[in-house]
C-alpha cells in the first residue's frame, strides 16, 4: 500500500502522519530530496529481505512528486508513506491512498500551539487571525501555548509518566526536535512578557503576531 500525505496544511498532515506511523512496528526514513531511481530501488531490494518483523514501512519525507522513481512492482510486505508540504499532482502516480491537507480545519488555541511548536509560521499566523476574529479569549490562547511548551519540555526528558495516547507522545517527540531546552525556557519567558503587554493594553494582533515571528525564527 502507498499512502500520500500532502498539502500546505502541515500541522494537520503531520498529526495524521504521526497517527499512521503508530500502526507500524518498523519504519525506515528516506529523504525525498534528490531521491533517484537507482538508490530507491536498492533500498526496496534491501527491504524485501526478511529484515523486519511485523508491519513495516518506508517513510519518504519531502517527497517531490517524482513518480518515475517507482518500479512497476513494490515488495508485498512493505508499505510506502510519502509526505510533502506541498500539494502534489497524482495523475502519473501508481495506485495509492491520497490524503490532501490543503485547508486548515476549524482553528483552536491548541492548533495554534501545534503550529508554533512545529515552527510553521504561515499556518500559525493564519490560525491566530481566525482566533482573534472569532474573539477567542487571549487567556485561553496563552494557556494553550503554555501547556504545549510544558509538554514539549517534558518530551526533552521523558514522556513515560504522562497519561496521554501514544500518537500524542509521538507528536510531542516530533515537535521537541525543533527546540532545545534553553529555547523553550526563553519562549516561556517571552510568553509571560507578552501576557503583561496585553494586560497593559497593547494591540492584541500585533503583540501575538510579533511573538510568533520571534519565537519561530529563534
Amino acid at each position: 500500500m502507498i499512502y500520500l500525505i500532502h498539502g500546505e496544511n502541515q500541522v494537520d498532515s503531520r498529526r495524521f502522519l504521526i497517527k499512521l506511523k503508530d500502526n507500524y512496528r518498523d519504519i525506515q526514513n528516506i529523504s525525498g530530496k534528490n531521491l533517484n531511481s537507482q538508490y530507491f530501488k536498492q533500498k526496496l531490494v534491501e527491504a524485501s529481505k526478511p529484515l523486519f518483523g511485523g508491519n513495516s514501512a518506508f517513510l519518504i519525507e519531502n517527497f517531490d512528486g517524482n513518480w518515475e522513481i517507482f518500479p512497476e512492482k513494490l515488495p508485498e510486505t512493505l508499505d510506502l508513506i510519502l509526505w510533502s508540504n506541498q500539494k502534489l499532482m497524482t495523475s502519473q502516480a501508481p495506485a495509492l491512498k491520497n490524503f490532501l491537507f490543503d485547508k486548515a480545519i476549524k482553528p483552536s488555541p491548541f492548533k495554534l500551539s501545534d503550529s508554533i511548536l512545529f515552527k510553521d509560521e504561515k499556518d500559525a499566523q493564519i490560525v491566530l487571525s481566525k482566533l482573534l476574529s472569532a474573539k477567542e479569549p487571549t487567556e485561553k490562547i496563552i494557556g494553550a501555548l503554555l501547556r504545549g511548551l510544558f509538554l514539549v519540555y517534558c518530551a526533552k526528558e521523558s514522556l513515560e509518566e504522562l497519561q496521554i495516547p501514544s500518537f500524542a507522545k509521538e507528536k510531542l517527540k516530533e515537535q521537541a526536535k525543533n527546540w532545545s531546552k534553553s529555547q523553550i525556557r526563553n519562549v516561556i519567558l517571552q510568553l509571560l512578557k507578552m501576557d503583561l503587554m496585553l494586560k497593559e493594553g497593547k494591540k492584541t494582533q500585533i503583540v501575538f503576531s510579533n511573538f510568533i515571528s520571534q519565537v519561530i525564527s529563534s
